[in-house]
């Protein structure tokens, strides 16, 4: 799972304490509008705060890769997109 719009909510989730608290809180709210498929919100809507620990943990609970999630970590829309 590395579609652009999923690893930049992860990276933003990642880096962001607030955003991350709001997409653990209210996965839906988040997700609803974003170009999705229905298997990637479940994903994204089945993360815990124990999956943010580490990135090593982030890529394993939704099955990307560590380079996959660097790669959007400094991208601009990761960084400055708010949930």
């Amino acid at each position: 799972m590395s579609s652009r719009e999923v690893m930049i909510v992860l990276a933003h989730a990642q880096t962001c304490e607030p955003c991350r608290e709001r997409l653990l809180k209210d996965p839906l709210a988040v997700l609803r509008g974003r170009a999705l498929s229905d298997e990637e919100k479940a994903t994204l809507s089945g993360l815990a705060a124990e999956d943010f620990g580490s990135a090593e943990q982030l890529a394993q609970a939704v099955g990307c890769t560590l380079a996959d999630l660097f790669e959007y970590r400094d991208h601009p829309v990761a960084r400055l997109r708010h949930f």
